[in-house]
């Protein structure tokens, strides 16, 4: 497979799982099915990072310029998207799992899911101005 097919077959695995978020955050099945998901894309990640642990410097990770390097090849490129997704897709599911937690209306989570998805830590911040107006303080 090319990392172009890769790339589309990530990017279709990872919609179920924020469909699941967003149209069934009450089933007692969302969560292992989220997580299943996350972990097929780890899966995934793993053989693209392995693939590239010979080519890392650690060196790299220091400085800007280093890490442009290091994210110069298709495989490191898709290597970083898909660290996107899955820590998006965990961060979305615990923006659920929290709201449900805080009697938040699902009506609001939604576009801080949907944040998430597009834009990651939008979603969050988002979600965390939320939860101050309606819980009135920061506690996890």
């Amino acid at each position: 497979m090319t990392t172009s097919d890769v790339f589309e077959l990530v990017n279709s695995i990872v919609l179920p799982a924020w469909l699941v978020l967003i149209f069934f955050p009450t089933k007692a099945w969302k969560n292992p099915v989220v997580y299943s998901f996350a972990a097929a894309l780890a899966v995934v990640y793993l053989l693209y990072v392995i693939r590239g642990l010979g080519e890392m410097d650690m060196q790299a990770f220091m400085t800007l310029d280093g890490i442009k390097a290091m994210f110069s090849s298709d495989e490191a490129v898709l290597a970083g998207w898909i660290h996107y997704l899955v820590f998006d897709l965990l961060v979305g599911c615990w923006i659920l799992n929290n709201s449900q937690k805080h009697n938040i209306s699902h009506f609001l989570i939604i576009p801080c899911l949907l944040l998430c998805f597009m834009l990651g830590p939008v979603g969050f911040l988002l979600y965390w101005v939320i939860k101050l107006v309606k819980t009135k303080h920061l506690k996890e």
